[in-house]
């Protein structure tokens, strides 16, 4: 993020704190649980949300060079990024045109060939078929260029690589991201480096597990014994893009230190977290430590009432060899372990809870209150995709 941008930010910061506020929406809002458990709506957002408009898959740092690779379901789409010998990003279905297996698995180095376990078919870096061992014969009057694997619209914009389930033809992305399109290229997401990373089946719907991320007013409660302990609840400073979202979650310690110091020596990075929201489903947290989070929910095929969120962790650059890389992996790897333990532990729980009292069929509606604008921002955009789709 550019010098500039903080330190308007923390000005914003100091005038809200100085009048004892946040930021906040016009209005309340009040929320119809029906959004979590009905399955027409569940139908409708798999279809519009998933399948219909781009999603964030990897960050540009997943695919530093020719040949890496990345195997990630998107949503149910079981997804194969690589990195071609000219530079550009490719996405396929991770499936061989043979029998469906997948050709790929986790994060890797394919070198420049894809090779299914199944029955040893290979396949280029363009997805092109090369080879279909011991058996050519037995496909003689196939046609071989229509056997390559299966093409997945996608772009990479900013440091993201974004791919489209379910169209067809290029992806407008920076359109997309739009007014948030030069503050993400600014963290040049391409230098940091995946670490790891954590899938999780959550008994919750995807919408209230996205929820955590939204607003910063429950860490002086909920996250009182471990992230809170560092960050305020309030005051919070957001924006929106339109459906996306930039929101910043200030450490206790920030107005003292900025106190203390020049304007042009201002630091939000060092003691803040910056969370942008990718709509539909992504969440970008960036730390005071230095590594980013990538988390993504997606909705359960058949059940409104369960999810699966992943988590990809990044380090900032590649870590070394030797002590000083083993002292820094130790570094991260603690920060991956709190990380998940705080969002598992506390937040989804407190989902899954939500999600049973929805289920008794009593409770009606939640109250958004005007100190919780991005969580307002994101259904209501939900809404308006929803409401387009059943017009046309």
């Amino acid at each position: 993020m550019r010098h500039s941008a903080q330190v308007d930010l923390i000005h914003r910061f100091l005038k809200l704190r100085a009048d004892r506020t946040t930021d906040m929406a016009p209005d309340t809002r009040h929320h119809d649980v029906g959004v979590y458990v009905d399955e027409g709506r569940a139908t409708a957002e798999r279809a519009l949300l998933f399948r219909g408009r781009p999603l964030v898959a990897a960050l540009s740092g997943d695919l530093p060079d020719t040949g890496d690779c990345v195997a990630v379901d998107v949503g149910d789409v079981p997804t194969l990024l690589v990195r071609g010998e000219d530079g550009q990003v490719r996405a396929f279905l991770n499936a061989c045109r043979h029998r469906g297996s997948r050709v790929a698995q986790g994060h890797g180095h394919a070198g420049r060939v894809f090779t299914c376990p199944y029955h040893a078919w290979t396949y280029d870096l363009h997805g092109d078929l090369l080879g279909q061992p011991l058996a050519r014969d037995g496909f003689a009057g196939e046609d071989r260029e229509a056997l390559g694997l299966h093409p997945i619209p996608v772009a990479e914009v900013a440091g993201l690589v974004v791919v489209a389930p379910g169209t067809s033809g290029p992806l407008d992305v920076e359109d997309w991201l739009g007014g948030v399109h030069d503050e993400l290229a600014s963290w040049d997401f391409d230098r940091y480096r995946f670490f790891d990373e954590r899938v999780v089946e959550v008994d919750c719907n995807w919408k209230l597990a996205y929820d955590t991320f939204l607003e910063a007013y429950h860490i002086f409660s909920l996250h009182s014994r471990t992230v809170g302990k560092g960050l305020l609840s309030t005051p919070a400073v957001g924006d929106t893009f339109g459906p996306h979202g930039r929101g910043v979650v200030f450490g206790k310690q920030l107005a003292r230190t900025v106190a203390e110091l020049p304007e042009d020596e201002w630091d939000l990075l060092g003691h803040s977290s910056v969370v942008y929201q990718l709509f539909p489903n992504a969440v970008i947290n960036l730390p005071s430590s230095g590594h980013a989070e990538v988390w993504q929910a997606y909705p359960h095929p058949s059940d409104p009432s369960r999810c699966r969120v992943h988590l990809r962790f990044y380090t900032p650059e590649g870590i070394p060899e030797g002590p000083e890389g083993d002292r820094s992996r130790a570094f991260f790897q603690r920060n991956l372990d709190f990380t998940a333990e705080v969002v598992l532990t506390e937040d989804f729980q407190q989902q899954e809870a939500i999600q049973r009292n929805i289920a008794s069929g009593l409770m009606h509606e939640m109250v958004f209150g005007r100190n919780e604008p991005a969580l307002q921002n994101f259904h209501a955009s939900i809404d308006a995709v929803l409401a387009r789709g059943a017009a046309e």
